[in-house]
């Protein structure tokens, strides 16, 4: 006879979060509407206190057995019948959760009629929505937290199956059901209390930037620190601060690794499974779309309207007893109408002398982790994919329209590799996350030097020291090289080397900013995240350290700079009084970071009339736009001349290029933002601090 009671059950456990060994993410990928916290037990009945009382000493010394799970039971069901938590969730929800932990009986519960019903039985029902797989010992030791679900995971102890945002309301469910009976919940804490500016040189940096910073808090495990996979994944939120680190907007409960702007106040939301997300950070709306998150990396075709997303897939191929996993690239509309698609498993296939050249096994999600693509550049204009391929230190140039891989440069490659030093190597860089194209063959990229086989101290990520660093490199096809132009790194390697993560950023003004993730999340250690911008010369300019509380620590996956209005630098200004001719030289850059060319306009006005106007296209990432206006017959009756750049969304800024008050007719004004590197434009610096030119000239606008 079917046994039939209401239910939160614990052991299903916290088991979404999975941990990614090496490249090292995780599938929050959802916002988190309601924190667990636990129910209050004060006024709970005497028999429930009791139950608690029993059953917390067997979960902690392993004494819990199945028989134990009447109590169990009713225990839940109290959390169940009083956590408002728990009643909000269930609410307007039907479904079927099949637990699969018994050998001999099943257990499966119904959400249904705003609660939660269990059963147990040797016949689950065929009708579920979600399978979960573990056995006894697994679920004992995800309630007591003496393993995560993800390290569970990486060990194959666990697996699911369902709809992932279904799996996660459910694991807000387990959540505050075991807060409650292991008493370990703490509040989340906030990451502004840890805020430190540990270098500002406001001179070097375009100052009215804002930096859009998602992140993750991350509980340590006391006792075991330095150990891979166990510390706990928490809540997360998006910030979006100035230059002194005070928060100018913010998206509470949102635990997406991946950000990227779609339009001037749109942040598209993504990355490692789930569902994509639209945040407007001017009015705070969100939008779910039906387009996958995918893990890692996303891109967004404004012309097309449509994103193109990196995901997993396994393949029915085995190696060393796992199946092998690959990566895919699919692009979808808003809808979630898959248009394209490129899958690894027929376009590159398994090399197990590839895979196995790092003398490691590396998995992830119980497979033979054979690409571990985390990021890629989506060149529309020239319609081919580069793809960072992490395991294998590999770039793959992937054309669009026949799907086929045109070459690949990295480690074990045919490409000739030169470091910065002009030195033959294996590979410039190693583990490398964030690859950006930001120049005709030019690329950025975040390289976080593990498993370096010239630094024995990089190949095992327990104990790893490495030099994580910026690297800015280039690609000859027709001379098959790839060779390092720039790089930085700090002085103190330890302090900055993040196992996980990491970004770098080419900046408008020729800075790069970047994150260094922490140890926090793979090794359970007390490490900073630190945010830092860097002038081509190496110098710090601007630093942001996120420190930790206690045994609470944050990470950071990705960063991105924006400005609230598209930036202007102003070349040469020279207006011949005598012969009323306009001589203009400069360069313009939109106000946000998109792969993709966007639309703008460039206009002259004398007075109210316009005597000049030019349709553009904003470069993608963040190239210049370089322009030379020459205009006869300027009217010598012209008081001022404005300068005004306008992106599609209508966002503009006005300089005031003239005005007959200036001491001189004839004038030239350079530097509003700093030059990027390497000489685009040779620039004549008439003050002495590009601060003061700033506020003479960016900030004269109508």
């Amino acid at each position: 006879m079917k046994k039939r009671t209401k239910i939160i059950f614990i052991s299903i456990g916290i088991f979404f979060l999975i941990i990614i060994a090496g490249g090292l993410t995780f599938f929050l990928t959802i916002k988190f509407k309601y924190k667990p916290v636990p129910l209050d037990l004060e006024n709970a009945p005497s028999e429930i206190k009791d139950i608690r009382e029993d059953l917390y000493p067997k979960l902690v010394n392993y004494l819990f057995t199945w028989e134990d799970m009447v109590d169990f039971v009713i225990f839940s069901q109290y959390v169940a019948d009083n956590s408002p938590v728990v009643l909000e969730l269930v609410k307007d929800w039907d479904d079927i959760v099949w637990f699969n932990v018994s050998d001999e009986d099943d257990m499966w519960f119904y959400i249904e009629d705003d609660s939660l019903t269990v059963e147990i039985g040797p016949n689950p029902p065929e009708n579920y929505g979600i399978i979960i797989n573990l056995n006894f010992e697994t679920m004992v030791r995800i309630i007591k937290q003496d393993v995560t679900p993800q390290k569970a995971f990486q060990r194959g102890t666990l697996t699911f199956e369902g709809d992932l945002n279904d799996v996660l309301k459910v694991n807000q469910i387990v959540e505050t059901a075991a807060a409650t009976i292991m008493g370990t919940y703490a509040p989340p804490i906030e990451i502004t209390d840890n805020f430190v500016i540990s270098a500002d040189e406001s001179s070097l940096y375009t100052e009215k930037g804002l930096t859009l910073i998602p992140y993750i808090q991350v509980n340590l495990k006391e006792g075991q620190y330095g150990e891979s996979h166990v510390s706990t994944p928490s809540h997360g939120k998006v910030l979006i601060v100035n230059n002194r680190g005070e928060i100018v907007y913010e998206l509470e409960d949102s635990a997406h690794t991946v950000h990227k702007f779609i339009n001037s106040n749109t942040v598209a939301m993504g990355g490692q499974e789930g569902f994509m997300e639209l945040w407007n950070y001017q009015t705070g709306e969100v939008e779910t779309l039906d387009v996958p998150g995918g893990h890692h990396d996303f891109d967004y075709n404004p012309t097309t309207d449509t994103f193109m997303v990196l995901e997993y897939v396994f393949s029915t191929e085995t190696w060393n007893g796992y199946n092998i996993l690959y990566d895919k690239l699919g692009e979808y509309t808003r809808d979630g109408e898959l248009l394209w698609e490129w899958d690894g498993r027929t376009e590159f296939p398994f090399n197990a002398t590839r895979h196995t050249s790092l003398g490691m096994n590396l998995t992830f999600r119980g497979g033979a982790d054979w690409m571990h693509a985390n990021s890629f550049v989506w060149d529309k204009q020239n319609e081919v994919v580069y793809l960072n391929i992490r395991n294998l230190d590999t770039i793959a140039k992937i054309n669009y329209a026949t799907k086929d891989v045109l070459w690949e440069a990295g480690r074990s490659c045919n490409f000739t590799l030169y470091n910065k030093q002009n030195n033959l190597v294996d590979s410039i860089f190693h583990s490398p996350h964030s690859l950006e194209r930001i120049g005709e063959d030019r690329f950025i990229i975040f390289d976080n030097d593990l498993y370096n086989t010239s630094n024995p101290n990089s190949m095992t990520l327990e104990g790893s020291q490495g030099f994580s660093r910026f690297l800015e490199f280039e690609i000859d096809e027709e001379q098959e090289e790839m060779r390092e132009l720039w790089s930085w790194e700090i002085t103190n390697q330890t302090y900055y080397l993040p196992e996980s993560g990491g970004d770098a950023d080419r900046l408008p003004d020729g800075n790069t900013l970047g994150v260094f993730g922490n140890k926090a999340l793979v090794l359970n250690e007390k490490s900073p995240t630190i945010i830092t911008e860097v002038t081509q010369d190496g110098e710090i300019v601007w630093e942001l350290t996120i420190n930790g509380v206690n045994i609470t620590y944050f990470w950071v996956h990705l960063v991105e700079r924006f400005y609230e209005q598209p930036l202007v630098q102003l070349n040469e200004v020279d207006l011949d009084s005598e012969s009323n001719e306009l001589y203009l030289n400069l360069t313009t850059w939109n106000g946000y970071k998109i792969d993709s060319l966007t639309e703008g306009s460039l206009k002259l006005r004398a007075g109210k009339k316009v005597i000049y106007e030019k349709a553009f296209n904003f470069l993608p990432k963040w190239q210049p736009n370089n322009f030379e206006i020459s205009l006869t017959d300027v009217s010598s009756n012209t008081n001022k001349i404005y300068l005004i750049i306008e992106n599609q969304d209508g966002i503009q800024i006005t300089v005031e290029i003239f005005n007959t008050g200036w001491t001189t007719r004839n004038t030239v004004l350079v530097i509003i933002i700093p030059v990027i590197g390497g000489g685009l434009i040779a620039s004549v610096i008439i003050l002495e601090r590009k601060k003061k030119l700033f506020s003479q000239i960016f900030l004269k606008k109508s």
